[in-house]
């Protein structure tokens, strides 16, 4: 897949306190592997009771609705983190991160050693 490339990224917390920046990531966005995963269901309106689900191996959660990845500029900052600072994250550990760069706290929707992302349909 194509990679995009991140530089000089500034992470805050959920209260707006500063945690550093990052020099550079390469990543995937996540709009781009959903498409390919095909997984994209129009029928009855699907879309507006989908919502996606970032865990990490310790429990912690970022999650997304499906608009807000598809329609607003939030999506086309969302990215599946492979390499940072130069160094391949699986060859590091073998996990990958996800991290939301177009959000006002980037530090609250970045989630490391990426477990898994489910796509979910609400009832």
């Amino acid at each position: 897949m194509g990679t995009e490339e991140v530089t000089d990224l500034p992470i805050f917390c959920s209260s707006g306190t500063p945690k550093g920046t990052i020099g550079r990531l390469k990543g995937v966005l996540l709009e781009n592997l959903i498409r390919m995963a095909d997984v994209i269901r129009e029928a009855d309106n699907d879309t507006k009771h989908m919502f996606i689900v970032a865990s990490a191996d310790d429990g912690y959660k970022a999650v997304f609705s499906w608009q807000e990845i598809f329609n607003t500029p939030i999506g086309g900052g969302v990215m599946i983190v492979v390499e940072k600072e130069g160094l391949s994250l699986c060859e590091q550990d073998g996990r990958l991160e996800l991290i939301s760069m177009e959000g006002y706290y980037t530090g609250a929707r970045y989630v490391k050693r990426l477990e898994r992302i489910d796509i979910v349909l609400a009832e």
